[in-house]
């Protein structure tokens, strides 16, 4: 071969520059991510969360209708390749008996709720029968 004789030397070197190379796209990875422009990030909790998408609904091949919750307002939103439309802005999303329930176990209570159903009724006594006719040996 004509000018390209390789040994092991230069071998080496082209490892260690390709992984020296795949680390600082690594540690760039890893920095952009930090600063917020990797992956969206969302809360971690579902408490947390102020964004979501309610429903999706396909109208054709190219269109789709969103509605989307921020908070608790609601927006729903036409989507295609080409534009973004809203439809309609600042829907109040309505109270179904579900997102009530949660609502109100979410608020937190000042006093003790007061029990639900018929009382329950009193632990039996405990106490060991006395030994009637077991005696104490003396």
């Amino acid at each position: 071969m004509d000018g390209l004789d390789f040994n092991l030397a230069d071998y080496m070197k082209f490892v260690l520059a390709f992984i020296f190379v795949l680390s600082l796209i690594g540690l760039a990875t890893v920095v952009a991510r930090r600063f917020g422009f990797g992956l969206p990030t969302t809360a971690r909790n579902s408490a947390d969360r102020r964004l979501g998408i309610v429903e999706t609904l396909n109208v054709d091949g190219k269109r789709r209708l969103l509605l989307i919750r921020r908070d608790d307002t609601e927006h729903l939103l036409m989507l295609s390749p080409t534009r973004e439309l809203l439809i309609e802005g600042a829907i109040t999303p309505p109270q179904n008996a579900f997102s009530k329930a949660l609502h109100e176990a979410a608020r937190p209570t000042s006093t003790a709720p007061e029990p639900q159903g018929p009382p329950l009724p009193k632990p039996a006594d405990t106490t060991p029968p006395e030994d009637a006719g077991m005696g104490k040996k003396s």
